[in-house]
């Protein structure tokens, strides 16, 4: 019995014993999460508890014997490497995670299938970004051409605006010209009628202080400074016309302008949108 004992190498001695005492081994641990994504269990054992890459575990229950190591490492806990799918999908959170000593050859094998389903889960998940970044490739190329058929077609409104615009502009500038004309004319027109309406009240003022009146030349001032107020009424009647003219067409104008603007604006962020979506497409294509 003795000879047993000192035929077994000292390292593996203190290895086993360490399993035995600590209490990251004990019969307690059991998968507590899964991962759809990497196909991977998690076990709440880690550094803490004395886990290490190296260490080899098994999860057992309900017929199921799966050999497991550590993938990711943390304080308190590991993640598996990524199992094949009909271990996965036997391994169910609860089961039990105990740990087991391979040999040199199954600790090798079993970290080679991990690997290889390592970086075939990997590159599965790398042309699936890249289907994802395809798709969003193509997306952005649709709503490009739509927004560039959008972009021409506000080029053509533009254009017809613009002409338009200056249709607007002239009307104004020849009604505004002709308004002020008019305007200046009948101000002179009132100021000439209010001199002669004034000349003729003085008149008949003084008349009617004359004794016997004369009735006959009041009568006719009077008739002749009621002509003189009418047209002085008259003329200010057309300076209100062809104020609202002015005012009419300048908002004419400014209503057109204000439409124009807004079609430029628009094909403006209808620009920055497709340059937007180019540089996109420029990232997402250097990812690719």
């Amino acid at each position: 019995m003795k000879k047993t004992i000192r035929s077994v190498p000292i390292m593996v001695f203190a290895f086993a014993s360490l399993l035995l005492a600590s209490p990251a081994f004990s019969a307690e641990a059991a998968v507590d999460l899964k991962n759809d994504t990497s196909m991977a269990v998690a076990v709440p054992l880690g550094t803490d508890n004395g886990v290490d890459r190296e260490s080899d575990f098994q999860v057992t229950g309900d017929n199921v014997s799966v050999t497991i190591y550590p993938q990711e490492l943390y304080d308190n806990r590991f993640w598996s490497q990524p199992l094949s799918e009909e271990a996965y999908v036997r391994v169910r959170a609860g089961m039990s995670v105990r740990p087991v000593t391979l040999d040199k050859v199954a600790h090798a094998k079993v970290r080679v299938e991990g690997k290889a389903r390592l970086a075939e889960l990997r590159a599965k998940q790398e042309e699936a970004r890249r289907q994802v970044n395809r798709k969003k490739i193509e997306d952005l190329k649709e709503k490009r051409e739509r927004l560039l058929g959008r972009r021409f077609a506000l080029d053509d409104r533009i254009a017809a605006a613009e002409k338009e615009l200056a249709d607007e502009e002239g009307r104004l500038d020849w009604l505004a010209s002709s308004a002020d004309t008019g305007i200046d004319r009948s101000l002179q027109a009132i100021q000439d009628l209010a001199d002669k309406r004034d000349e003729l009240q003085a008149q008949r003022d003084a008349i009617s202080r004359q004794s016997p009146s004369a009735r006959g030349e009041i009568g006719r001032l009077t008739a002749e400074i009621k002509r003189l107020s009418d047209r002085i009424s008259s003329e200010r009647e057309n300076i209100r016309i062809q104020r609202d003219r002015k005012r009419s067409a300048r908002s004419s104008f400014l209503s057109v302008r204000q439409d124009w603007q807004k079609l430029v604006a628009d094909r403006n962020a209808v620009t920055n949108e497709i340059r937007s979506i180019d540089q996109k497409i420029k990232d997402l294509s250097a990812r690719d």
